[in-house]
């Protein structure tokens, strides 16, 4: 009987040490390196454009178009996330991006700087992403820049979304702007 009682003592010790162990782990985000998984589950399967240019994306499934005079993007209305988009024509990406020092981008809206990460598009362009963070009325919020682009013309994307919704949106997204293509 005392080696039952032991072994049930074990065993509850061993489980709650393991349900600890587990609920201090961080939520298990999908490799964003296989861009297959991310097209069949995460992203829309049809390319849409950000209206008065020529870039289009592959973006998050349940984002809706939206545009005004000013902007034209995709925004998710259960997460309050949104995607902008840009092109300059007057001004080449060839290199720009080795120019902008982190606090010029820290200076706008008073964000501060998570991170940057160089990656290539689908299509084999070089990219650059940077990481912000900032609070609007108490939220904290994070700032995905995205930049590419050829001798000709630099690309701009740039997604705003709670900080809750980070492990949620944050591979999407990046995937999302790896889709990119523009003329």
């Amino acid at each position: 009987m005392l080696l039952k009682k032991r072994y049930f003592q074990t065993f509850l010790i061993a489980q709650l040490l393991s349900l600890g162990v587990y609920a201090q782990n961080p939520i298990n985000v999908i490799d964003t390196t296989q861009m297959e998984r991310y097209q069949k589950s995460d992203l829309d399967t049809v390319y849409r454009s950000f209206k008065n240019t020529t870039i289009k994306i592959l973006p998050p499934k349940y984002f809706l178009e939206f545009s005004n005079e000013q902007v034209s993007g995709f925004m998710n209305t259960g997460t309050a996330a949104s995607i902008v988009g840009f092109e300059n024509n007057d001004l080449a990406y060839a290199g720009y991006y080795e120019k902008i020092a982190k606090e010029t981008f820290s200076k706008v809206d008073s964000a501060k700087f998570i991170g940057e990460e160089k990656m290539k598009t689908l299509r084999g362009d070089p990219a650059q992403f940077f990481f912000y963070s900032f609070t609007v009325n108490k939220v904290d919020v994070i700032r995905i820049m995205f930049m590419t682009g050829d001798d000709k013309q630099m690309i701009l994307l740039q997604a705003n979304y709670p900080l809750a919704f980070d492990a949620l949106l944050r591979p999407a997204i990046i995937q999302s702007f790896l889709t990119v293509e523009y003329n």
